[in-house]
């Protein structure tokens, strides 16, 4: 399933990727470190879609899921300077 959504995300179908993602989630909550990279994978569809502000919470559970998760750090550090919060930004990229 995640190659699938995978597969419509490089076609560029950011809001169906995000459907996509958001089933599998379903499929096992509990599971934190895959989790944490389909919350990482909506967030950017988000960030494409222009909405960093819904990029947001996808990327505050991936963290919350897996606190050193680099990648989702990286991505809400990047998140935070396009919104102009730049002390969130700072203590993400630390």
């Amino acid at each position: 399933m995640k190659e699938g959504a995978a597969a419509i995300f490089k076609e560029a179908k950011y809001e169906e990727a995000i459907t996509k993602f958001e089933e599998i989630l379903e499929l096992d909550p509990i599971n934190g470190a895959f989790n944490s990279t389909l919350l990482l994978n909506i967030a950017i569809c988000q960030v494409k879609l222009g909405s960093n502000e819904k990029a947001l919470p996808a990327l505050n559970k991936a963290i919350k899921m897996n606190k050193k998760y680099a990648k989702a750090l990286v991505k809400r550090g990047e998140v935070y300077m396009a919104m102009g919060e730049y002390n969130d930004a700072i203590r993400d990229f630390s």
